[in-house]
């Protein structure tokens, strides 16, 4: 059993998240505590409860310590199971997150899988769905692991409501993620809205777009209402950039007595610092890139944006369950390379 103190480093749901995934995929049992102790709130959270007992169901897994504010559990998964399943927040708790921890695991099951998961598609914290869809997922796919997310329904804080279907098809190994030089040629987005009026998300789509002509780059963002109507307003921009080797977006989410054109412009501006550093990969996408690269087959390589200390963090993770070898080039906080020589795990 691997013993993981949950108040290592960032000390936040991460650290439960990648240990609950490497744990179902290696068939190593944890126990971790101190969970989230860093955190003004530590322990379980609602989120933070459903990711496990989900991970738990797929891997057929034995638990103690899953309730909630639990600061300590164990884990011992058994078999990874594909098929079809259906989770709840229950809250407005971050969809995106608890497929973090999940989409890994579901890769290595023995046969596909469709997921129906209600909470939170764009919440504090977290990427919103979106993100996922067109930048982690393509990353993802250019290493032949291929998941694919379809909205049902929006939902934002406090209600939630949200609902996503995710299907994944498993792999028999991952290959490993060599970017070299990025090359922009388009910048895309979407601007949405929910439950407000519709000129929430075309006033946020123009101010991105209006920021983004200091790119010179072409540039489209669609605005949508979002159908049906969410249960809680409101709104975010998610952009990012297309071409050759290049997986970088951004993201900003509205909030009450935040005008419309600032959500916009924040998106891009957020944008427009990641693409200057001329990285390969944002600091967000990279955090979601530590694990599938140390499980790959072969030597992975990439500029990320910024090495932060969430991504240090998941590297110390990755070594403690695995024998992949990491070169990071870069002081924290700042651009840098990161070099992974994966352990070429096969199903």
């Amino acid at each position: 059993m691997i013993d993981i103190d949950g108040s290592m480093m960032e000390g936040g749901g991460q650290l439960l998240r990648m240990s609950t995934s490497y744990s179902s995929i290696i068939g190593e049992p944890i126990k971790v505590y101190n969970i989230r102790a860093k955190r003004r709130d530590p322990g379980l959270k609602p989120q933070h409860l459903t990711t496990l007992t989900a991970a738990a169901k797929i891997s057929n897994a034995e638990t103690t310590g899953a309730y909630i504010g639990s600061s300590k559990i164990t884990f011992k998964p058994n078999t990874i199971q594909g098929g079809d399943y259906n989770f709840d927040i229950g809250t407005a708790g971050s969809i995106s997150l608890l497929l973090q921890c999940i989409n890994p695991i579901l890769l290595y099951a023995n046969k596909k899988s469709r997921m129906s998961i209600k909470g939170g598609t764009a919440v504090k914290w977290s990427p919103p769905i979106p993100f996922l869809e067109n930048i982690v997922y393509e990353v993802l796919h250019r290493m032949e692991a291929t998941s694919r997310i379809e909205i049902i329904k929006h939902g934002f804080y406090p209600k939630g409501g949200g609902e996503i279907i995710q299907q994944t098809e498993p792999v028999t190994s991952i290959k490993p993620l060599k970017l070299t030089k990025p090359n922009i040629k388009q910048i895309k987005g979407i601007s949405l809205c929910g439950a407000l009026p519709e000129h929430v998300s075309t006033r946020q789509a123009d101010s991105a777009e209006k920021k983004l002509n200091d790119l010179r780059v072409k540039t489209r963002i669609r605005p949508i209402v979002a159908h049906p109507v969410s249960e809680s307003p409101g709104s975010f921009v998610c952009l990012w950039a297309v071409g050759d080797d290049v997986y970088i977006g951004a993201d900003s989410l509205g909030a009450r007595g935040k005008p419309a054109e600032e959500v916009g412009e924040e998106a891009a501006k957020r944008l427009i610092k990641e693409i200057r550093t001329g990285a390969n990969l944002d600091q967000h996408t990279t955090d979601h890139m530590i694990l599938p690269t140390s499980l790959a087959k072969g030597k992975s390589s990439f500029r990320t944006s910024s090495i932060t200390l969430h991504t240090l963090t998941a590297i110390e993770i990755a070594k403690l369950f695995t024998d992949a070898k990491f070169n990071v080039i870069g002081k924290e906080n700042q651009p840098g390379t990161i070099e992974v020589h994966g352990i070429g795990l096969e199903k």
